[in-house]
């Protein structure tokens, strides 16, 4: 009765509080936590995760799917994504954990991607002693010159766990060390992102071009929505220069992928021109971009918030150049110091006649679109090879785990 008793106890312990670390005997040299992981929709944390629990022997992954609704995606869906996940990586199934009832967190490293996780989890990290190193990426709380992210900074770079950090985006690294919240020997620039090395292997022999397998000219928009008119993402813009081309031009094709639909802005007198595909997850984007010329990317920083922006290039014009697409993306903030512009893909400004006039440019000169396109896919192959991308991020981690 009393052993009855302590069960059900712990049983409502565990319900009311959720998730429980302790530190087990049995120690892993790398712990990993993600409030996304495995959602196909995030391919870049899908390919980072499993290639560090591939790389690292002792380790596993907390996962949580706080962060679904961000994706307009259902709590419920996470136990299918961590099932076709281990589908696809049965090797790893015993190296998942959910963040819920007790856990064992005993590790020599803790890592994982973006200001919010680290911050929300850093109080039994430091309980537990727990050296960490995580990755800055724009967004995920971080926000330029905004009271509540740089109090997030100054709490995650003060703490006594803190080893390193790596940074995606020059400006991130200027920022971090020109506002004395990290020393420069204490971090780590890889430039960029992880990719699913999947992306790079494309076969492009279906791949559909203006005037060579197809005569109409199709333009791609591609993002998530955090706004009702995407002004963040520049998706107003886009229909705004949708509107303006399509009187001139009747063979030009849209095509929306992401949170958008018509009903964000009218597109009614386009409606014959214009598709919809909601959300798709990185393979399904490949089939979708064989059959575009254009992917126009018109973001904006600082709109979705104070301090708030992108990083150069995103995921989605990532995927798209990798399938041969022209991509024309804005840098207002300058953070590229990769791609050669006009060569590897065309930079505009997020205004209609900016974007018109290179349009116009492609299809007069199409011969341009197509040695964009080939140029574009070479540099982005060399730059997000895993290579380039996730070698660092393993020495670093091997590095931080060996002092333990």
């Amino acid at each position: 009765m009393i052993l009855f008793k302590i069960k059900n106890k712990l049983k409502k312990l565990i319900k009311r509080e959720n998730f429980i670390p302790y530190k087990g005997f049995k120690k892993v040299d790398l712990l990993i936590f993600d409030d996304i992981f495995p959602h196909p929709v995030s391919g870049f944390r899908y390919e980072e995760f499993a290639v560090l629990l591939s790389s690292f022997k002792k380790s596993k992954i907390i996962m949580s799917p706080s962060a679904y609704p961000v994706v307009n995606t259902s709590v419920i869906d996470h136990k299918n994504h961590v099932k076709d996940f281990v589908d696809q990586n049965k090797s790893l199934k015993s190296k998942l954990r959910l963040k819920k009832g007790y856990v064992n967190i005993n590790a020599k490293l803790f890592y994982c991607i973006f200001l919010n996780n680290i911050f929300n989890n850093i109080h039994w990290i430091e309980k537990y002693k727990i050296p960490f190193v995580f990755t800055l990426y724009p967004g995920g709380g971080f926000q330029l010159n905004e009271t509540l992210s740089d109090n997030k900074l100054k709490k995650v770079f003060a703490s006594p766990m803190f080893r390193n950090v790596i940074v995606t985006q020059k400006i991130t690294q200027d920022y971090l060390i020109n506002n004395n919240f990290c020393k420069s020997q204490s971090i780590q620039f890889v430039f960029g992102g992880v990719v699913p090395q999947i992306s790079l292997n494309k076969d492009l022999t279906n791949k559909k071009s203006y005037l060579i397998d197809k005569p109409t000219f199709d333009i791609c928009f591609c993002a998530a929505k955090y706004t009702p008119r995407g002004v963040d993402k520049g998706y107003d813009v886009f229909i705004d220069f949708a509107h303006m081309i399509a009187n001139e031009y009747d063979f030009i094709r849209f095509h929306i992928v992401g949170g958008f639909t018509e009903g964000d802005i009218d597109v009614s007198t386009i409606k014959d021109r214009i598709h919809f595909y909601g959300y798709q997850n990185f393979e399904s984007l490949g089939a979708i971009y064989k059959k575009m010329d254009v992917l126009i990317s018109p973001n904006k920083p600082f709109i979705l918030g104070k301090g708030a922006f992108d990083g150069f290039p995103l995921g989605t014009v990532v995927e798209a150049v990798l399938n041969g697409v022209v991509v024309l993306i804005t840098d207002q903030l300058k953070q590229n110091n990769v791609f050669v512009p006009d060569v590897d893909l065309i930079l505009i400004e997020s205004e209609i006649n900016s974007i018109k006039k290179v349009i116009i440019a492609l299809i007069n000169s199409p011969e341009k679109l197509y040695s964009i396109s080939q140029n574009g896919k070479e540099k982005f192959l060399e730059v997000y090879s895993n290579k380039i991308q996730m070698m660092p991020r393993i020495i670093l981690l091997q590095n931080e785990i060996s002092k333990k």
